[in-house]
């Protein structure tokens, strides 16, 4: 009877061991935790590091050092709350301090390559021990939010109408501006601060012209009194097209941290504008 009880203790050893051993792409994982396991050899519970294969299996290893291939930390949230963990995923996350206790003290690199702009995240935050549900990321947060409030394209009135106009005469397009806005959002277990606004409205007249307009109301008026205004050289019976172009500008920081910039493109309306001449005759 003890023959069989240490036979079924070592096929059970065997296949612990054989977990821990599989060997697995690194870029199959998509998230590593720990998790403890029973070691029938030793009668205890035994640390092990847990790796879901993207789309597949868990795979079991020894250590963090006995997964192949190279991970890196993210964030993420367990059955027990926010927690980090490993990925083969490229993250913009380091760890600056790991503790005897698999806590660690966790940085988000702002701008890669330049260690002066990065910010603290977690301080002493502990390590995943089920399978975690990664955080989202500041930067995607950011951009999302960004993107999702840019206003429609600009709706300009010109002065005269389109049809109208003539060469010689002032042209002028009135341009209404959305106001500033600044928002905060919790991304990535951190405040996020976003700041959006049109810096600058471009009309880019059709015959080779372009002007650059501060965000003013009284500049941006229209006919009578507003500034942007354009007289046509040249007459055009099909029309020139006309575009007015709102100049976004749209910035984000993690609180405490330096501003750094979204590449916004800019909103775009195009009118097309028929220019017509004027011709003076002598009559009797």
């Amino acid at each position: 009877m003890g023959g069989r009880l240490r036979v079924r203790a070592l096929a059970a050893v065997i296949t612990v061991l054989m977990s821990i051993s599989m060997p697995v792409r690194a870029d199959e994982f998509s998230a590593c935790w720990v998790t403890t396991v029973w070691n029938p050899a030793s009668f205890q519970f035994d640390q092990v590091t847990r790796c879901r294969i993207a789309g597949g299996e868990t795979v079991d290893y020894a250590s963090d050092t006995e997964v192949p291939g190279k991970l890196y930390p993210n964030l993420g949230t367990d059955i027990t709350g926010q927690c980090w963990y490993l990925t083969s995923a490229v993250t913009f996350y380091f760890i600056v301090t790991q503790y005897a206790d698999g806590s660690a003290d966790i940085w988000y690199d702002v701008v890669p390559g330049n260690p002066s702009s990065a910010i603290v995240i977690g301080a002493s935050l502990r390590r995943c021990t089920s399978e975690p549900t990664p955080s989202s990321d500041p930067t995607a947060d950011a951009w999302d939010y960004v993107i999702s409030y840019i206003h429609d394209p600009p709706t300009p009135d010109f002065n005269p109408e389109p049809g109208q106009g003539v060469t010689g005469l002032a042209t002028y397009v009135g341009v209404e501006v959305p106001d500033d806005h600044t928002a905060s959002l919790t991304s990535g277990g951190t405040a996020v601060e976003v700041e959006i606004e049109v810096s600058a409205v471009v009309v880019r007249w059709g015959d080779g012209s372009t002007d650059t307009y501060p965000p003013i109301d009284d500049i941006l008026a229209g006919y009578p009194g507003g500034s942007a205004q354009h007289v046509y050289e040249v007459k055009d019976a099909e029309g020139l097209p006309v575009t007015v172009e709102y100049d976004w500008t749209a910035r984000w920081r993690l609180a405490g941290g330096s501003w750094l910039f979204l590449p916004v493109p800019n909103t775009t309306t195009t009118v097309i504008y028929p220019i017509a001449e004027i011709v003076s005759r002598l009559t009797n």
